[in-house]
């Protein structure tokens, strides 16, 4: 999977410039500019600091399309809440980006001012907001494309999914084995059996076992009840 961000009609250097910072703090794949203008400046190449690369290998399109036509998603990044528009919110957008592990993404920015087209909105297909506060809802650039940029690395670094829990009918199972296993070796009475082992079933309940945990518990009750015989 390839990530690029995608600035159209940037006006400050700098922000491009840190904006392939950004790019190489989150892991990002690369930069493309839309119509930059003379963006090539040493303050450009001094907020890129660590980046450079970045700036060099940056790949120049006359418009979105063109910048965007090896994407299997492009996300528009834009503050505007236009009527009947689906709009992402940053977190999902995000999610559903690192989630498209075969293909070539694009998180699109518009210029400083006005932000991106309606055009060049739709060739996108997908709207994503940054939430605000409403005193100050616009972001500077390279701090929108940061937000962004951040979420789609902690969606990618996102650890896998762990373990199902043992449902309650194989905890069940294995408990009944397990209080077999220790009635047997004496380490609990004939007597009031039941009320001993609950703590035991107490201890149980909490723990979020596996199948696999379970299945070992399961061996060890078996264990204890053969080898008390």
């Amino acid at each position: 999977m390839a990530i690029h961000v995608v600035l159209v009609r940037p006006e400050s250097p700098a922000n491009v410039g840190a904006v392939a910072r950004v790019i190489r703090n989150t892991g990002l794949d690369g930069l493309r500019l839309v119509a930059p203008g003379d963006w090539r400046t040493v303050e450009c190449w001094r907020t890129a600091w660590g980046s450079q690369e970045v700036l060099e290998e940056a790949r120049v399109y006359e418009d979105v399309r063109g910048a965007i036509a090896d994407a299997g998603v492009a996300v528009a990044f834009s503050g505007r809440r236009d009527k009947g528009v689906a709009l992402l919110d940053v977190r999902d957008a995000a999610a559903e980006v690192a989630a498209r592990v075969d293909e070539t993404a694009c998180l699109v920015f518009g210029p400083e001012t006005a932000g991106l087209t309606q055009d060049e909105m739709a060739a996108c297909g997908r709207r994503a907001l940054i939430p605000a506060h409403h005193d100050q809802p616009s972001l500077n650039l390279s701090h929108a494309v940061m937000i962004a940029a951040y979420e789609v690395f902690r969606a990618r670094c996102r650890p896998a999914p762990l373990p199902r829990h043992a449902t309650h009918d194989e905890k069940e199972t294995m408990l009944d084995l397990l209080r077999e296993g220790l009635l047997a070796i004496g380490a609990l009475p004939g007597t009031n059996t039941d009320g001993y082992f609950r703590e035991w079933r107490a201890l149980f309940a909490r723990a979020d076992l596996t199948p696999k945990e379970v299945r070992l518990l399961e061996h060890l009750g078996r264990k204890m009840a053969r080898g008390a015989r």
